[in-house]
């Protein structure tokens, strides 16, 4: 398994040498691609601008941002351009809380996390254990790529895994979504429900579950 980030994990005063891998992905997918239905040669997707209404270069587009008062906002590659967080190659323990404080509606991309330095296993297993023991989960901070995300680490297996984590106030308010609060529900009708669901859950296996159109 390839590595997609190597850094050092800071907890107190103890530095970590460590190395992420992508928890989840797929598999032998296709890739499919946009093509042409005559002949099936791909299908090449064009840079358009609107005003002069004509193709562009790539060299020649950039971000753009219009703003509410209708005045246009463009960001070039210099304009886009940050210099790196001091923190970049390190994954900072903020607190620890309990396993079940996280909402799991922030949880986002996993990653394996293993260790590149056998003298310092010790201090893994030290940290891996104190996390187990304690029915905790670590709250960190962490870059990868451009973007500084909150993350936890938490344990699975013998290994720690960590889980980019979005900030509660990106999670978006579901106005509207929810059934209207006058409906009640009969307890036969609850009990019925309950009933359904433990007969669905006999014998069941998640492993078993396989995608039949791919």
């Amino acid at each position: 398994m390839k590595a997609t980030w190597k850094g050092t994990l800071s907890f107190g005063d103890i530095d970590i040498p460590i190395a992420l891998y992508k928890a989840t992905g797929k598999h032998g997918d296709l890739d499919p691609h946009r093509a042409h239905t005559e002949d099936g040669s791909s299908v090449r997707h064009q840079r358009w601008c609107e005003e002069e209404d004509g193709e562009i270069e790539d060299r020649e587009a950039a971000k753009g941002h219009r703003h509410s008062v209708g005045r246009k906002i463009v960001l070039d590659d210099k304009n886009m351009a940050s210099p790196p967080p001091p923190d970049r190659k390190r994954v900072n323990v903020l607190a620890s809380v309990d396993e079940g404080g996280v909402d799991p509606m922030l949880f986002g991309q996993a990653y394996y996390v293993g260790g590149t330095d056998p003298i310092a296993d010790r201090w893994y297993v030290l940290f891996r254990d104190a996390l187990r023991e304690s029915g905790r989960v670590a709250v960190t901070r962490v870059t990868l790529g451009a973007r500084e995300s909150l993350a936890v680490l938490r344990v699975h297996d013998d290994l720690l895994v960590l889980q980019t984590m979005s900030r509660p106030g990106e999670v978006r308010r579901p106005t509207g979504i929810a059934p209207r609060g006058d409906i009640t529900v009969r307890p036969e009708e609850l009990k019925m429900a309950m009933h359904l669901m433990d007969i669905l859950s006999v014998g069941f296996d998640l492993d078993e579950v396989h995608d039949d159109r791919r």
